[in-house]
Formats: C-alpha cells, sequence, structure tokens
C-alpha cells in the first residue's frame, strides 16, 4: 500500500518540560524552537556523515519523539549505515535537494538511525517495509508516530529530478522522494485520526505475526506470503516449552528428519551453473553453507537419515559455490582486502562493494572448513583464502591500533588522489588502458598483460555489459573476476604453466602498488561492534587452532589479535561493576548490548578457550552468560528475546530464530548453552540449550531449510556433543579434580 487515506488533524499533545526544543516567548507561550541539526553529537559514522545536511537530522532519543508529539508531526526515520552506496547516493540526491530537505524540516521530525547500532529498530521496521511492500534494503524510510507505530516505508527514494532509476538489474518505478514526502505531509495533516487508526492496526499485526512466528513470511494482508531475503528477516516464536530445572527434552516432533527436509529444499534451490542459492541479489548465506558442508561429517545417525549420497552432494555444493565466490568478483583479486557483501547479478560478476567485518569473517570459518575437506596442507585448494581473509582481518586497517576490529569499508571511494566526488567501486576498477600501462610498464614483453587481462577477463571496453548497468556506473570499467585458469591459460598462449602463475603475480604486485600510490582507500567506519568483534575472534581462534602446525608464525599473529580484541572488549565495553556488556565503542562505550552482542562474544570467548586453554576465557563467557540469561532469557515460552524489556523506542520485542546472512541469536545461543553444560557439567545450561531449540518447533516443522543452525541444535540434543580436544581435556580435568 502506498500510504492510508487518513482524517482530521488532532490537537498538539504531550508534556512541555525543560526542554532544549522548546523556549517561552514574551508572553509566557510556550514556542518550538528551530530546529537544529544534531547529527554532529553522534558518535556513529553514518548518523554523524549527515551534520551538512540540508535536512536537519534528529537522533533517536526522548527530545526528538516528545518533539514530534508537542508539535503533532509524524518521525521520519532514515535508517542505514556508513558502508552503504545507497544510503550515500539519496543523501546526495534527496536530502541535499533544497525543496525536499525543506518539506522534511518543516512538516516532519527527521530522525537519522544507524542500523548497526540499533539492530532492534532496523529489524522492527523492516519486517514491517517487507510484509507491506515485499521489498527490503538500505536505506530503510519509515514514517512513524509519535508513539513510533509505522505509517508507510520503503527503501532507496531517488532525488527529484535525477535520472537514477535503477538498483541492480530492478528499475526502479516508485516516485521520487520529494513526491513522496509532500504526499505523507498531505495525508497525516488533512486524515490523521485515520492514519493513526491503521498504524495502531498494522502494529497490532505484526505483534499478532511475531507471537506466532511468522513474521517476515506474511504479508500485511496475510494473503500474499513474503519473499524473504536471506539479509533482512528473523523469525521468532513465543509458543514452545518453558525451561525447568529438570531435565528437558527436544520435543518428540523435532527429529534428524528435519535435517533430511532441509537438505532437500535447500539443494533445489542450488545454481548448479553459477553455484550459491537463487536468482540475483545472491549472498554469501554463510550459516546454510556451513550447514551444507558440516553433513558429510555428522554423525552416522545423521548420515543414515539424510542419505550418505546426499551428505557428499551437499558438501560438492557448498564447495562450488565457495569456488565460485572465490573467483568472481566479490573478491579483490588486487589487494586482498577481503569479499564485498552481495552480488547483484547472478554469475558473481558485479558486487555492491561494501565490505562487513562480520560476513569476512563467517567466511573464514567457511574456508578453514572447505581448507579442511580439501586436504588441509599448504598446498591444498582454499589455503590461499583462508590466509587472505585471516590477514585481512587481523590487519590495519580492519585491526585497530586500539585492539579492537573496525565494522566496514565503504563501497563508494575516490577513483584517485585529488578527486573530489566518490564512486562506487572505484577503488576497485579498472580500464583496459589503464591496466595494460601499469603491467607494460615493466618493459617486458606485453604477454604478461595479455595473460592477467584474459585471466581477469578485462576487456578493452569494460567487462559489464548494459543490461548490468543501468546507471551508467561502469562504462569502460572492469571488474577483475577470474574467467580463465592457468592451466586454460596454458594452452591458450603456449606457455608452462609456471610462467602464468608468475605472470599474474607480477601484474598483482604491479596493480597493487599502483593503486595503493595513486587511490585513496574506502572509508572505514571504525566503530567496534562487540557482537561482529566476538564473530571475528571466533573465526581468528579457528584459524589459528587450524594453521599452528603448517604456518606457527600465522597462528600466533590471528590468536594475538583475538585475545587484543578481547582485552579491548574487557576493557572498554564491560562494566564489571554493573555487570552490563556494551554494544558499541567510538571515543567512548555507548548503547547497552543487546542479545547478539553477548551471544556472538560467549561463542568467540569459547572458541578462544579452545585455542589457548586459557580458561579465564572460559570464566568470562560463563559470567556472561548468566547476565544474558537474565536479561534476555524468555522463562515462558523458552529461547531469548533480542532486546531487554526497557530497550528504549522499540515497539516490538522479537526473538531471532532463522538464520540469514548471520547465524540467528538463538541457534548460537543454543550451541553455547550446550557447550558450557558440557564444559562446567551444568545441566541447566544443557536444559536451557534444549528449551531454546523447542522454543521455535512449530515454525521449524513447517520450514526446516531457515533454520539450518537451530537444526544443528537438534542434532545436539538427540546425538551428544563431542566438543573439540582443548574442551574435551578441560572437561576430564575437572572431573579428576573434583
Amino acid at each position: 500500500m502506498v500510504v492510508s487515506e487518513l482524517t482530521a488533524s488532532a490537537a498538539a499533545r504531550g508534556a512541555m518540560g525543560a526542554d532544549p526544543s522548546v523556549a517561552m516567548d514574551q508572553r509566557g507561550s510556550v514556542q518550538p524552537t528551530a530546529l537544529q541539526n544534531r547529527a554532529v553529537s553522534s558518535k556513529s559514522p553514518f548518523v554523524n556523515s549527515g551534520r551538512d545536511s540540508l535536512v536537519k537530522w534528529q537522533i533517536l532519543d526522548v527530545e526528538s519523539i516528545e518533539r514530534a508529539k508537542r508539535e503533532n508531526k509524524l518521525i521520519f526515520l532514515h535508517i542505514g549505515y556508513k558502508a552503504c552506496h545507497f544510503c550515500r547516493l539519496m543523501a546526495q540526491e534527496s536530502f541535499n535537494n533544497a525543496e525536499c530537505a525543506a518539506v522534511l524540516n518543516e512538516s516532519f521530525v527527521p530522525v537519522m538511525v544507524d542500523r548497526e547500532e540499533r539492530p532492534d529498530i532496523d529489524t522492527v521496521y523492516m519486517n514491517y517495509v517487507q510484509a507491506v511492500s515485499n521489498v527490503g534494503g538500505w536505506p530503510l524510510n519509515v514514517f512513524v508516530t509519535p508513539d513510533m507505530e509505522p505509517v508507510f516505508g520503503g527503501t532507496y527514494w531517488p532525488g527529484p529530478g535525477t535520472s537514477r532509476r535503477a538498483i541492480g538489474e530492478q528499475e526502479d518505478e516508485s516516485p521520487d522522494c520529494l513526491t513522496i514526502v509532500k504526499k505523507v505531509r498531505d495525508i497525516w495533516r488533512d486524515q490523521e485520526t485515520r492514519c493513526r487508526k491503521e498504524a495502531a492496526e498494522v502494529l497490532s499485526q505484526l505483534r499478532d505475526f511475531a507471537a506466532e512466528g511468522t513474521l517476515g513470511t506474511r504479508g500485511i494482508s496475510g494473503s500474499h506470503p513474503i519473499a524473504t531475503p536471506s539479509w533482512a528477516i528473523p523469525t521468532i516464536s513465543e509458543a514452545s516449552v518453558q525451561a525447568k530445572d529438570k531435565e528437558v527434552q527436544v520435543s518428540s516432533e523435532l527429529d534428524l528428519d528435519q535435517l533430511e527436509e532441509a537438505y532437500t529444499h535447500i539443494a533445489g534451490t542450488f545454481d548448479p551453473v553459477y553455484g550459491g542459492f537463487g536468482l540475483a541479489p545472491k549472498f554469501l548465506t554463510p550459516p546454510k553453507l556451513a550447514f551444507l558442508l558440516q553433513l558429510n561429517a555428522s554423525p552416522p545417525a545423521v548420515q543414515d537419515v539424510v542419505g550418505e549420497a546426499e551428505c557428499k552432494h551437499a558438501t560438492e555444493i557448498a564447495m562450488d559455490t565457495l569456488r565460485k565466490i572465490r573467483d568472481g568478483a566479490l573478491h579483490d583479486h588486487i589487494g586482498a582486502t577481503g569479499f564485498a557483501r552481495c552480488s547483484v547479478t547472478p554469475d558473481w560478476s558485479i558486487p555492491n562493494f561494501e565490505k562487513l567485518v562480520a560476513d569476512n569473517a563467517l567466511l573464514l570459518t567457511l574456508y578453514l572448513d572447505a581448507w579442511h575437506l580439501a586436504g588441509e596442507k599448504v598446498d591444498s585448494e582454499f589455503y590461499d583464502s583462508v590466509i587472505e581473509l585471516a590477514e585481512y582481518l587481523s590487519s590495519p586497517p580492519i585491526a585497530l591500533p586500539n585492539g579492537g576490529l573496525a565494522t566496514s569499508e565503504a563501497a563508494d571511494s575516490l577513483m584517485r588522489r585529488g578527486d573530489r566526488e566518490v564512486r562506487e567501486g572505484a577503488y576497485y576498477l579498472w580500464t583496459r588502458r589503464e591496466f595494460d600501462s601499469v603491467v607494460d610498464a615493466l618493459g617486458q614483453d606485453k604477454q604478461v598483460s595479455k595473460v592477467a587481462a584474459t585471466h581477469w577477463d578485462v576487456q578493452e571496453g569494460g567487462n559489464v555489459d548494459e543490461d548490468h548497468d543501468p546507471n551508467d556506473d561502469f562504462i569502460n570499467q572492469n571488474i577483475l573476476r577470474i574467467v580463465k585458469t592457468p592451466d586454460e591459460l596454458s594452452k591458450q598462449f603456449h606457455i608452462p604453466v609456471e610462467m602464468v602463475h608468475q605472470h599474474i603475480q607480477t601484474a598483482r604486485q604491479e596493480l597493487k602498488a599502483r593503486r595503493e600510490r595513486e587511490r585513496v582507500r574506502p572509508e572505514l567506519d571504525d566503530k567496534v561492534i562487540t557482537a561482529w568483534n566476538g564473530l571475528v575472534i571466533s573465526s581468528l581462534a579457528q584459524a589459528a587452532i587450524a594453521l599452528k602446525t603448517v604456518a606457527a608464525s600465522r597462528s600466533e599473529k590471528y590468536l594475538e589479535t583475538a585475545q587484543s580484541a578481547v582485552h579491548f572488549i574487557k576493557t572498554n565495553l564491560w562494566d564489571s561493576s554493573s555487570k552490563i556488556l556494551y554494544r558499541i565503542w567510538r571515543d567512548g562505550r555507548d548503547i547497552e548490548g543487546f542479545a547478539d552482542d553477548y551471544t556472538y562474544f560467549i561463542n568467540g570467548l569459547l572458541d578462544l578457550f579452545t585455542a589457548t586453554g586459557d580458561e579465564s576465557h572460559l570464566e568470562f563467557a560463563d559470567t556472561l552468560q548468566k547476565i544474558q540469561i537474565t536479561l534476555f532469557h524468555d522463562p515462558q515460552a523458552g529461547a531469548f528475546f533480542s532486546t531487554t524489556p526497557s530497550s528504549p523506542h522499540t515497539i516490538l520485542r522479537l526473538k531471532d530464530g532463522m538464520d540469514t546472512s548471520l547465524p540467528s541469536v538463538n541457534a548460537v545461543a543454543a550451541s553455547n548453552l550446550f557447550r558450557l553444560g558440557a564444559l562446567l557439567d551444568d545441566e541447566r545450561y544443557t536444559a536451557l540449550a534444549k528449551s531454546t531449540v523447542n522454543a521455535f518447533e512449530a515454525e521449524m516443522l513447517q520450514h526446516p531449510w531457515l533454520f539450518p543452525g537451530l537444526l544443528g541444535g537438534v542434532v545436539t540434543a538427540r546425538l551428544g556433543r563431542q566438543g573439540p580436544i582443548a574442551e574435551v581435556k578441560y572437561k576430564l580435568t575437572r572431573e579428576k579434580a573434583i
């Protein structure tokens, strides 16, 4: 729906106490002060980027909400993050348009929100937008009442008069931003009563869907199922088994059969040509790939149910996808700066260019598993991918001088030093002329550039065809990706394969040197997020274990980086006196932690304990787990809410059970509880783990392929857990001591 048709204005409401947004005139009447841009006061790099905007951005706090109530205005929530290309584009096209900014400033309370700071706010309104419009993504724009009830929303709205009308391969036929804000302004002014009524009804439906566990799979009308992107919607459940002091059994309905059904569905969506799942846009989907990789290593009981041939096929699917991702354009083939977030084409040929640290941490774990299956030697396939990712995550700029780990690198950057305007992917693009000039400058045979160009698909007119470049962003530009192997190049150019490798390496070194000398690396979002640091700590700890015998010095480096990150969080984001873990650090800590901060960080601590045997990591994990239970656990229905009851400005308290591009909080929480239960011989933890799995019984029975992480909990509950050697040794030592 566009916007509800609404009726009659209501009088302004709200208390008028001491507030910087109001003032007294000479007659003693309360008058609102002029709106001032408050983005400069935010520690978020994304919100702070709006400090010079024509829109007078506010931050999400009591002052902004009270102003909206007093002035009886809708709040315009603009939710995004620093690395996002379309967030920058909308800021440039729409928010720096004088007329559009004037309407937002005069008729609304415009509020800017960093989705990485407030994932709870982002998730609620992303659910809403997807439910009413079947689209999702960032920037996320939502008009809400002063009570935070959603009225209308969408994603990228182009600026007035702009020629840009496409995102990826999809033409954007929606009105421009100015048209939308004027329409919403007029409807709120003329038909407010009905607007409020419909907003309350929508919120009621969202609450019902959340309680049923169907949020993210149903539209507001209930007539059309929502197609759920892999990056957007968690699934929620509140109707299942309570955790009790006595032993809890996983529901008799949940069994290993759900793994077979999940495999069948996932395999049915596999793209046999390009790898991955479904059509564009294609995301990395680490939880899904991890599930497939683990099937062939599962206990015999699992393989008996799923099928031995099917488990092997699952491994082949995952390995093929990881090869396609490694060779595709999401991968920076020149500078080893990690992988982009997704591809806008089915063949992984055009990335969105932003680099999220969380994605790369999860990819490292996947490539470690793939390398293990390939032989786990220096010359085994995927070794280079493992090293590249581990180096990226443990080196500047991602590894910060203070010991924490940064959040992301932006999609947009300057093409050359001295340029004034940033461009999407500029740091990674090459014209054929520039490519040849760099490589041929060596004074060698031009065969080097010919071989390298053929290897990476560098073409004279660029390798992005017009159909895939609706906004003309990549005319004559080449996005490097591997299209021919060294063996194929050896045959084509009639040279030894060793020489092919040498040519490619030479070209890579020269291109990297030119890029570092002349170009500006994409801007870094240097805030430290506890949850995402937990993911990196986990992956680096696993890498340290796997590489200990084949690359000892690298192993030590990765372990030191993980330990430094833990030390940073303990020192800066953990309040030992109040027993509160904070989420964000940037020039000071900010925002109390959400369930994912506790869950992912506990998992990282447990993996670091496995790697080091340092019991302080286990003790800290135990402390945090107890606090997580106190703050987030639902004692009636089981599992963990994403927020505490007092989370500010949150209209829905949700539970995250379905895996997206990140593993679900409750899946990782269940794994943590199983591990702690075994390590500490604490049946209460084990019972909580089982009740957490049980809480999603109805949804898992209906759509098991959406819950690969929790299906791992079913396996553990049914068959027990054989932990890593360090964990087993700890338990045996502890038993002897007792």
